[in-house]
């Protein structure tokens, strides 16, 4: 437990690295940032496709808890970036302004994925980790100068980005004991849902953010970053 809560302290940190990158070279809407975006998405489509959903496919022995785990990930997560929590249809556009609602359930989802590297019997991957805290950077860096602009003070900012490190390592030691225990398929599902709603939250709030920074160079970062979490799971061979 306390391996797992060291990992995910180490990849919740990430938040709290971005929050200081954005104040330390205050960092609005740019380029870089939208390239950066890009390549945190990209690698979290290779975590997500070649470690959490493969993983949960060989638990679940085609018993369908995937399908299920995925469909269900993404509609929750759709649900709650949509503001249809608040009344807005789940098909109106996603609400863009920085929520540490949104932000923490990304985070939780990123804590099955670290979960799920731990679980498989190879230790924590390298790949899986790189994927989280270079989705991590850039969406700290991205929410600090909103939530600045909001009325936030500095100070207040760094510690909800600091509650976001300790929420993931937090995240990953509890899912650790409860899905250690759990049945097969229940780890299945878990991982599945953690993947949908990961998905979801890729294309639509990662992906346009990066879209609107730095235009279609968005789509060249995304496919270097998936590249990079897949050599790390090749060169690794998948430990």
């Amino acid at each position: 437990m306390l391996e797992a809560f060291g990992w995910g302290l180490l990849a919740g940190s990430s938040y709290f690295l971005g929050g200081l990158l954005a104040l330390r070279w205050r960092v609005g809407n740019s380029v870089l940032l939208g390239i950066l975006t890009g390549i945190g998405a990209g690698a979290l489509l290779s975590a997500v496709a070649y470690k959490l959903v493969a993983e949960a496919g060989r638990l679940a022995g085609g018993s369908g808890y995937v399908g299920v785990g995925l469909i269900g990930g993404a509609v929750a997560t759709a649900w709650v970036v949509t503001g249809a929590v608040r009344g807005r249809r789940l098909s109106a556009p996603p609400v863009h302004e920085p929520k540490f609602l949104v932000i923490g359930l990304s985070v939780v989802a990123e804590a099955v994925v670290i979960t799920g590297a731990l679980l498989s019997g190879y230790g924590i991957s390298a790949a899986v980790l790189a994927a989280v805290f270079l989705c991590g950077v850039p969406e700290a860096m991205a929410d600090t100068g909103p939530l600045r602009k909001s009325g936030m003070t500095t100070r207040h900012v760094m510690s909800a980005w600091l509650a976001m490190t300790f929420l993931c390592a937090a995240s990953v030691a509890v899912f650790m004991v409860l899905l250690r225990a759990a049945p097969p398929e229940v780890v299945a599902f878990a991982l599945a849902f953690a993947g949908g709603g990961i998905l979801t939250n890729v294309t639509v709030r990662m992906v346009p953010e990066g879209l609107r920074d730095a235009g279609a160079a968005t789509g060249i970062a995304i496919a270097v970053g998936f590249g990079l979490s897949f050599a790390l799971v090749e060169i690794l061979g998948g430990h």
